[in-house]
């Protein structure tokens, strides 16, 4: 066990202590301290495998630039994000991706060399755990994981006063499987200002913020008490044809500004992944997915417009997606008006069987369109 102090770490929120951070991470020790203190790092900190890192609850480790970033900088990644790591742990601490710096502004879109804005960087990791910590000032992802297995991930606080878009909390990016998830929140009113969760087996990987992350499947993970004021979604599902499979979420209680649950096959992003016209039977490859214990609100009245991403909610549950096997139990849609912002739509599905609150519907051709008002129990055959 060796403490970043013991190599130079001032954390007076002043001097640049990447250097000597980076040298406790790769002193041979396996368990590296960061004290409380504000601690400012001008290049991505790198972990390796077989390492534990124990923050102090007041530790705030500050992503700092003297240049603008690039791809492949964060102010955390794993250190082999090609070939893999394994058995990293990372405990506590405020992990602040510092949005407001300049040098930190997302580029355009299809910048190959262009920083991603995510805080965290996970890519290539077994055995993984997360915890007690809080990831903050994001640009874009909070914490961007793929090709992860066997993790869990608990106690994660997202906290962001800068609103910016693509604002996902824990994104999950293709080859994730075999974990657990558990208290997740965001604590400032309007975060995330994207997707609460995303699982995105599949997606536009040449877009910035998703620059050397990959598409596949996503298996066997279950999440358990998610938290949000007023979120713009709560849970994407984006499957095109990489699958989702075994997934089960338990108490989830958040607002929202577009979607409680988002499986539009990312049909209206700014890069859709398919032409409606080569795909007549539809999209997506999702199954074996339960909801138990969800509480959700609608947000249609809030003021402020979260740098463009204010939401344009016109139904809690978008269903566009090929589906088999999936539950909705203990549904709760606290929502005034109904009418106007049903509990779920279903459409662009062939031959879709549901079952809500023991009335069976049939959804024939993609030009059919369901919609339920309220509901507290859904299953799809």
């Amino acid at each position: 066990m060796v403490s970043v102090k013991d190599y130079g770490a001032l954390g007076d929120g002043k001097a640049d202590d990447f250097a000597a951070i980076q040298a406790a991470l790769q002193s041979g020790d396996d368990t590296v301290l960061i004290p409380a203190g504000e601690y400012h790092v001008y290049s991505t900190l790198t972990v390796g495998s077989n390492m534990h890192i124990i923050a102090d609850k007041c530790a705030r480790i500050v992503m700092k630039s003297k240049k603008r970033r690039a791809r492949g900088e964060f102010l955390l990644s794993n250190s082999d994000p090609l070939f893999g790591n394994e058995n990293i742990t990372i405990e506590g601490g405020i992990w602040d991706g510092c949005n407001t710096d300049p040098a930190h502004k997302k580029p355009d879109l299809f910048d190959k060399n262009g920083y991603s804005g995510a805080v965290i960087n996970l890519v290539g990791v077994s055995g993984l755990k997360l915890s007690g910590m809080v990831v903050s000032n994001s640009v874009t992802y909070y914490i961007r994981m793929s090709k992860i297995e066997n993790f869990i991930i608990e106690d994660i606080d997202f906290v962001s006063d800068n609103f910016g878009v693509n604002q996902d909390g824990l994104h999950f990016g293709g080859g994730v499987r075999r974990g657990r998830v558990k208290n997740i929140r965001a604590l400032t009113a309007g975060q995330t200002n994207d997707d609460m969760i995303a699982l995105n087996a599949d997606d536009s990987v040449e877009r910035v913020e998703n620059l050397d992350i990959q598409r596949d499947a996503i298996e066997d993970i279950s999440f358990e008490n998610i938290y949000a004021e007023n979120c713009y979604t709560i849970v994407r599902l984006l499957s095109i044809t990489a699958p989702i499979r075994r997934i089960s979420f338990k108490n989830i209680s958040c607002g929202f500004r577009c979607y409680a649950i988002n499986a539009d096959g990312a049909r209206y992003c700014k890069t859709p992944l398919f032409k409606e016209e080569d795909k007549p039977d539809g999209v997506g490859e999702i199954s074996d997915i339960s909801f138990d214990g969800f509480t959700c609100r609608p947000i249609t009245d809030c003021l402020p417009d979260f740098n463009g991403a204010k939401g344009n909610c016109d139904t809690a549950i978008s269903l566009e997606s090929r589906m088999k096997n999936v539950t909705i139990r203990g549904f709760r849609y606290i929502c005034d008006r109904p009418e106007n912002y049903p509990a779920l739509t279903v459409k662009n599905l062939s031959e879709c069987k549901l079952n809500i609150d023991k009335k069976h519907y049939t959804v024939v051709g993609k030009d059919d369109v369901l919609r339920v008002n309220s509901f507290e129990e859904l299953k799809i055959n």
